[in-house]
């Protein structure tokens, strides 16, 4: 079954998206899974994933995964406005 990661490292937090056919998409931060999607496909560049970079504190910076799936999956992580890692979509 096809898989595929996007890594970062922001501010000593280890951010980590995974993304596979029977899974759907999960956001890991610190190795906890923060938020998840079991969506299958987005047109067109779609927020599908957020959380803060430290659970329950909203001063903490915001990471957003913005997605793009069809016949393939680009994924791009954003923290507090600023892509950090993935695919340019």
């Amino acid at each position: 079954m096809p898989r595929k990661e996007w890594v970062a490292v922001v501010n000593g937090h280890d951010i980590r998206v995974v993304n596979s056919w029977t899974g759907g998409t999960a956001l890991y931060i610190d190795g906890e899974c923060r938020d998840r999607s079991a969506g299958l496909f987005a047109l067109t560049k779609a927020r599908w994933l957020s959380a803060r970079l430290k659970q329950g504190a909203p001063e903490s910076g915001l990471v957003e995964v913005f997605v793009e799936a069809l016949f393939s999956v680009k994924a791009q992580i954003v923290v507090a406005g600023h892509p950090v890692a993935g695919d340019s979509i």
